[in-house]
C-alpha cells in the first residue's frame, strides 16, 4: 500500500440506494478502512438526497452535469479537470456509461494515475454508436473492474480491452434483506401446505417475467397445488396479468408489487426463480441463497458463478422454459433434494460473497496498482 492514505474518488451518475449498483457502492463505501483510505463520492448529475447522505461516511460532491454534449458541459468538464488536479486522487472508480464518457477523459487530462471503469452488466442495451464512444474512451482507462467472469469476457471481446487489465471482484452481500414480520401462507390467503415458487424482479422486458408465467403453467401440470408470487413492479404488469389469465392460471399467480420486507417473503418460497435474458451477477440469486431458498435460473451471464449447478441450485439452458419448469418440479417433489440445495446454497454465498471477502479483494487490487 502507498506510504500515505490512498485518495480514491468514486464517480457515479446519481446515487439512489435501492438499485443493485448503488447498493454495492454503498456497501463498499461503508466498509473502507479510514486508516488507509481517504474516499470521496462524486455524482455526475444529482446531489445525494439528504435522507441518503447519512449513509455515506465520506465527503460527497456533485458535478451538476446535464447533457454531455452541451456548451455548459464543456465548461464543467474543464472545471472538473482542475478540481481533479487539486484533489490528486490516486484512484478513480467510475460507474455507469455517462459518467464513464465524461469523467475518464477528465481524469486522464488531470493525471490521475489509476483510472478504473466499473462494469456490472452485460450491456444488453448498448447501441453501436454508444459502443463506438465507449471503445474510444476506454483506451484512456487503466483497468476495468467487473463483477463476473461473464462480464469480463464480454468486455474483452466487444469493447476490445486487454483481458489482463480486467479484474473480477464479485458483488458482496453487504446487507441481508430485512426479515420484518414473518409471513405465513395463511396471512397471504394460501393453503397451509401449498408449495410457493417466487421471483424478485422488476416488471420490465429484460427480466422476462413472461417466462416465469409460462413456467408456472407447466409446473402446475405436475404440482397442481403450487402458487406463484411475483415481487416487483413495472410497466409490464397489466400485460403479464393478461398472460396469466389467458393461460387460465390467474388465481395461482400473485402480483405482490414492490415490498420493503423482501426477507419475510423469501422465507415462504420453496423455490426462487430468475428468468432474465441478461444478468451480470445477480444479487437476487444471492438473496435467495441467504434465505435458504433453492434457485433455478437460465444459464446466462454470471448466473453460473452464483448457482453451482446441481449443488446449490439448478441452471436451465438459456430460454428453455420447459427445462426450467422441470428443474423446479424436481425440487418441489423431493424434500431431501430441496433441503440439500438449501443448506449448501446458504453456505456457498457466505463463503464467496461475504463483505470481508470482497473488501479484502478490493484492498488487494488497490495495493497492487498503487
Amino acid at each position: 500500500m502507498a506510504d500515505h492514505k490512498l485518495r480514491v474518488g468514486f464517480f457515479i451518475d446519481a446515487f439512489r440506494p435501492g438499485a443493485g449498483t448503488e447498493n454495492q457502492l454503498r456497501g463498499i463505501l461503508r466498509h473502507l478502512d479510514p486508516s488507509i483510505i481517504e474516499a470521496t463520492l462524486i455524482t455526475l448529475r444529482e446531489p445525494v438526497e439528504e435522507e441518503h447522505r447519512s449513509e455515506i461516511p465520506w465527503p460527497v460532491e456533485c458535478l451538476h452535469v446535464g447533457s454531455l454534449f452541451s456548451l455548459g458541459s464543456v465548461i464543467k468538464f474543464f472545471r472538473l479537470v482542475g478540481w481533479l488536479k487539486e484533489h490528486r486522487f490516486d484512484i478513480a472508480m467510475i460507474y455507469f456509461v455517462d459518467t464513464n464518457q465524461f469523467v475518464v477523459p477528465a481524469c486522464k487530462l488531470a493525471g490521475v494515475r489509476n483510472i478504473i471503469i466499473n462494469r456490472r452488466d452485460m450491456g444488453y442495451w448498448y447501441r453501436k454508436s454508444m459502443l463506438w464512444r465507449l471503445n474510444t474512451v476506454n483506451r484512456l482507462a487503466d483497468y476495468f473492474l467487473v463483477n463476473s467472469k461473464a462480464v469480463r469476457d464480454l468486455v474483452a471481446k466487444r469493447e476490445h480491452f486487454p483481458p489482463d487489465r480486467i479484474k473480477v471482484i464479485y458483488n458482496g452481500l453487504w446487507e441481508q434483506p430485512p426479515a420484518g414480520t414473518a409471513m405465513t401462507r395463511e396471512s397471504l390467503g394460501l393453503p397451509p401446505n401449498a408449495p410457493v415458487v417466487g421471483i424478485v424482479a422488476s416488471l420490465r422486458p429484460v427480466k422476462r417475467i413472461d417466462r416465469f408465467i409460462d413456467a408456472s403453467a407447466l409446473i402446475l401440470k405436475s404440482v397442481p397445488q403450487a402458487h406463484f408470487h411475483i415481487l416487483g413492479q413495472g410497466e409490464l404488469e397489466s400485460s403479464l396479468k393478461a398472460q396469466a389469465s389467458m393461460l387460465g392460471i390467474a388465481d395461482r399467480v400473485h402480483f405482490t408489487g414492490q415490498v420493503s420486507n423482501v426477507g419475510s417473503y423469501l422465507r415462504l418460497f420453496d423455490v426462487g426463480l430468475l428468468t432474465s435474458e441478461s444478468e451480470g451477477l445477480s444479487n437476487t440469486l444471492m438473496e435467495y441463497a441467504v434465505a435458504g431458498v433453492p434457485a433455478v435460473a437460465f444459464d446466462t451471464g454470471g448466473n453460473r458463478e452464483v448457482i453451482l449447478d446441481g449443488e446449490t441450485g439448478f441452471l436451465a439452458a438459456d430460454g428453455d422454459v420447459n427445462q426450467l419448469a422441470a428443474k423446479v418440479v424436481a425440487i418441489l417433489t423431493d424434500n431431501d433434494l430441496k433441503r440439500r440445495l438449501s443448506d449448501r446454497s446458504r453456505e456457498s454465498v457466505r463463503e464467496r460473497f461475504a463483505p470481508e471477502v470482497i473488501n479484502r479483494e478490493l484492498m488487494a487490487l488497490f495495493d497492487a496498482i498503487s
